[in-house]
């Protein structure tokens, strides 16, 4: 889809190619800037010392939990100019997006002086500041205090352009935006520059964001420019919607981190360092969700405001198949070679308390990752309340199941509560979303799903021999790598069919030879 002309109409469709190309952007998105961020973060740590860069990193954590502040509106937004854009309900758009942009702007004004406010507690006596960084601190509260305002204002502005599937665009932004982070700091610190304006760098950045994305949405509808309209009644939809995905924001980072709170009390802080490593490690998986749940939640709100059941329902099985083929086996391999790995890379005691917490923890995120697709088809059919009321629910069964394993059994009972609850919420998810959508169990019983999981359980067969065997390390990756040629062989000629061959033949021709007419 281009960028629209003046007083032209934009209609957008997405294909099984458009849903495959956003989300290659998307995870490109992410991986550039974590690239860049491998190599700054070295340079930023030695040259501001660990105390401000402990500061910084608070700073941000702050910021991070006043994003609660904004209610959700910028997925609001998302949600709703996507269903508008499905029912061809052009017209309406500049009343929803500067509906949504003042309401959220007006709470990230609230939250910026809730937070300019709070800076003197939060620098003095909240957390324990050395005395000497307590005066930068209250300066970086205050500069991030006029950022909040940005900030939101920034989500309901990104939504437009996800709505509008134009990731194309919003990666384009996003890389170097996100990249900024880590590059600024290091060229502040070249320049002799402290903490307090290194941090100004980073929030005038944002604000050369903000300018951009508006540029865009403004080249991408005209309209918006020409009709900047409020309208009170979208304020309560827009609150509605966003509300419950505020819910579900404020319980989930209970449900993600618990666990550690609890090695913390009941084992202790040394247990807490042996397990965030598979913690982290694991959860690097969901890379490839998040990339996908970035393009489906838009295209599911399209596809409902246009009322294209099927569309939907053939979205989703596709969505699962491809999470199963990409996610499975990576947590296989990482399951397989988790002790190697931690040994590698942390030592020898780090594997010996890790091991078994991070081959759970690798199955719980395979499920974890499956969850994406119904809980984004939950959002784009518009019942943001279901997660969240399966999130209320999932919270005092985890925090009893995780209490109940962690002190009988450890690090692994940590990692098998995690799993466990992972596991509990795909399963919710994928009820509630069936029964919304009318994919019935014949059709979960689609050959793109049974014979992706068919090939996955064979992959996994042969994982379980090998590790009976008593090779050598290095005749096991060899064997590692002729089980997962055989992967790729059994997904070529057994799960994909003759329209995702196609596709694919046609983007490894365009990625050898260039695209049609580029020379």
């Amino acid at each position: 889809m281009k960028l629209a002309e003046a007083n032209t109409e934009v209609k957008v469709s997405v294909s099984g190619r458009d849903l495959a190309r956003n989300t290659g952007l998307n995870l490109i998105g992410r991986i550039v800037p974590l690239l860049v961020a491998l190599g700054a973060m070295p340079y930023v740590v030695r040259h501001l010392g660990p105390d401000r860069f402990g500061l910084l990193s608070l700073a941000w954590m702050v910021v991070g939990y006043f994003a609660l502040f904004d209610l959700g509106i910028g997925p609001a937004t998302t949600k709703f100019v996507a269903e508008y854009l499905g029912k061809g309900e052009i017209g309406k758009l500049p009343e929803l997006v500067w509906t949504a942009l003042g309401t959220q702007t007006c709470f990230g004004l609230a939250a910026g002086v809730i937070l300019a406010l709070a800076s003197p507690l939060l620098a003095n006596r909240l957390f324990k500041i050395p005395p000497d960084v307590r005066p930068e601190a209250h300066v970086i509260f205050l500069i991030l205090a006029f950022a909040l305002p940005v900030d939101f204002a920034t989500g309901s502005m990104r939504g437009v352009l996800a709505a509008s599937q134009r990731f194309d665009l919003l990666n384009a932004l996003t890389i170097p935006a996100s990249s900024l982070n880590y590059l600024l700091p290091v060229v502040a610190l070249a320049l002799g520059f402290g903490l307090p304006v290194i941090v100004l760098f980073l929030v005038l950045a944002r604000v050369a964001s903000l300018g951009v994305l508006f540029v865009l949405c403004f080249r991408l509808y005209p309209s918006l420019r020409a009709n900047m309209q409020f309208d009170r009644k979208l304020v309560r939809p827009l609150l509605t919607f966003g509300g419950w995905v505020t819910v579900s924001g404020a319980i989930s980072p209970i449900l993600e981190y618990f666990d550690r709170f609890l090695i913390g009390a009941v084992m202790s802080i040394a247990a807490v360092g042996f397990y965030t490593p598979p913690y982290l490690i694991s959860t690097k998986l969901l890379i490839f969700p998040s990339s996908l749940a970035t393009t489906l939640f838009p295209a599911f709100s399209t596809s409902a405001g246009s009322g294209d059941a099927e569309y939907v329902r053939k979205l989703f099985i596709r969505s699962l198949k491809y999470l199963i083929l990409l996610v499975g086996p990576c947590a296989l391999v990482l399951a397989f070679f988790a002790r190697p790995l931690l040994t590698f890379w942390l030592g020898v005691r780090f594997a010996a308390e890790g091991t078994l917490a991070l081959q759970i923890l690798a199955a719980g995120i395979f499920f974890n990752s499956l969850a994406y697709v119904p809980s984004n088809l939950l959002y784009g059919v518009g019942r943001p309340d279901l997660n969240a009321k399966f999130h209320l629910a999932e919270l005092p069964v985890h925090i009893g199941l995780a209490w109940f394993l962690v002190t009988r059994y450890g690090l692994p009972g940590a990692g098998l509560a995690w799993a466990i609850r992972a596991t509990l919420d795909f399963v919710l998810l994928l009820v509630a979303a069936c029964w919304l959508a009318g994919i019935s169990p014949r059709l979960l019983g689609h050959r793109d799903l049974t014979r992706s999981l068919g090939t996955l359980v064979g992959l996994a067969l042969g994982f379980v021999g090998l590790c009976a065997s008593t090779h050598a390390l290095v005749t096991q990756a060899v064997t590692v790598m002729i089980l997962g040629a055989g992967f790729l062989f059994s997904t070529w000629h057994y799960v994909l069919n003759l329209e995702e061959r196609w596709q694919i033949r046609v983007w490894l021709r365009v990625q050898r030879y260039g695209a049609p007419g580029s020379g």
